[in-house]
């Protein structure tokens, strides 16, 4: 039913591009991934090799100089998913994007967004559309934007999880926040500020949650830079009426240097810190949630810290990392990436009786990637990864109790054609 309202959509918006739209544009996506799989820990569970494939058509039309329409659907399947080679029942088949965006408004201050869109500000910390996952994020959402040459101010707000109207009553969950951006159009720098809302609920907890933080970020000659700092508070209430305050922070720093005259090598360091929390302090909850970002572009590409807090048992996050490029030719780039890891909060607070052979050393991942553009058009990724975990690995798989080895490896490649 879905496949049909969709496409019916936009093949009605080709018919009346003609008659109520000045133009009709049409773009999309072919991405597959092939992935090995071997970051179990478990000794006696086997490798896996998969295959990823996501394809996209988009629609959009220009209704007059002031309004557009963006209409997205968007296909994601894993190879052999559907147990068998007839068309039906597409596994993953939906509206990716479809919204109207209106511009031009108060002299041309004013504009808005409304309906199902992706959200990304800044460097996708807290807010981004996580494209490596086979699935886009969006969301049911309203952007009001106000912008002058250098500034812009946006507010918005998405529905995450409606709930019917029953006896017992569970409260929606929602987003919304402000975000201002400072960019001087003469500069490579920007300066931007954020507050965030959300009411997070799951069967044994709620929170009102506010995230409030800057980004900065930018170029200085050869110099690039990224600086993160936010803070969430609070409250964060647990069935039965227990009530903690919540107080949790994030800060992050990267650096990174060009050689151009050396096959465009560029050298970067950095560290992030998100808080956890401590089992001493019992009214307070000091666990930073890193909300909708895309972490995997921060916190190795294994993607073992894809969901925290839960990746880290709630100990918080401490990344070490130092990173390489270079671009022997236009077209192809080689990369490495060595991250080492830690906990925020000591694991022996949490598990007293392990504290001799535990420490706050998770491990250390070792990321190797190549790119290469094969036409104008097509893409190709390539990249092997290794984690060499310390002795508390079990941080990672709580309550594991099978045997547990030192090394896990991940490797993938990957093709996207865009059109």
């Amino acid at each position: 039913m879905m496949r049909t309202t969709v496409f019916s959509l936009l093949l009605a918006i080709g018919v009346v591009s003609s008659s109520l739209a000045q133009s009709v544009e049409f773009s999309g996506q072919i991405r597959e991934r092939s992935e090995f799989d071997d970051k179990s820990f478990i000794e006696a569970q086997h490798h896996d090799v998969f295959h990823l494939l996501r394809t996209r058509l988009q629609a959009t039309a220009t209704v007059n100089d002031r309004v557009k329409v963006v209409v997205e659907i968007q296909d994601s399947r894993v190879f052999g998913q559907q147990a068998g080679t007839l068309n039906h029942g597409a596994p993953a088949f939906d509206l990716s994007q479809g919204y109207v965006l209106v511009n031009g408004l108060a002299d041309g201050h004013l504009s808005f967004a409304l309906g199902r869109q992706a959200l990304v500000y800044a460097n996708e910390r807290l807010l981004g559309a996580i494209d490596w996952n086979n699935f886009r994020q969006s969301f049911d959402a309203g952007v009001l934007r106000l912008a002058t040459n250098d500034m812009s101010l946006d507010a918005f707000g998405a529905a995450i999880h409606r709930h019917p109207v029953i006896t017992d009553y569970a409260r929606d969950v929602f987003l919304a926040g402000l975000w201002g951006a400072w960019s001087p159009q003469d500069k490579r720098n920007t300066l931007q500020a954020y507050w965030l809302f959300d009411t997070p609920q799951d069967a044994i907890s709620r929170q009102n949650r506010h995230s409030t933080g800057i980004y900065a970020g930018g170029h200085y000659g050869m110099l690039d830079y990224e600086i993160d700092a936010a803070m969430q508070f609070g409250d964060y209430v647990i069935s039965g009426g227990d009530s903690r305050t919540i107080s949790a922070n994030l800060v992050g720093l990267r650096l990174a240097y060009n050689f151009p005259d050396l096959m465009g090598l560029r050298v970067g360091l950095g560290y992030d810190r998100l808080s956890g929390s401590d089992p001493d302090k019992t009214d307070t909850y000091g666990i930073f949630n890193t909300l909708y970002g895309t972490s995997h572009k921060f916190y190795g590409y294994m993607d073992y810290f894809s969901n925290i807090p839960f990746s880290t048992s709630g100990l918080g996050l401490q990344d070490v990392f130092a990173q390489a490029r270079i671009s022997p030719s236009p077209t192809f780039h080689l990369g490495l990436d060595i991250h080492l890891f830690s906990t925020t909060i000591d694991p022996g607070k949490l598990l007293p009786e392990r504290t001799p052979e535990w420490s706050s050393f998770i491990g250390m991942e070792i990321d190797v990637t190549a790119g290469w553009k094969m036409a104008d058009a097509v893409n190709m990724t390539a990249g092997v990864s290794m984690f060499n975990a310390d002795k508390n690995r079990a941080v990672l798989l709580p309550g594991a109790t099978e045997s547990l080895s030192e090394t896990s490896t991940w490797a993938f490649i990957m093709t996207t054609v865009n059109f």
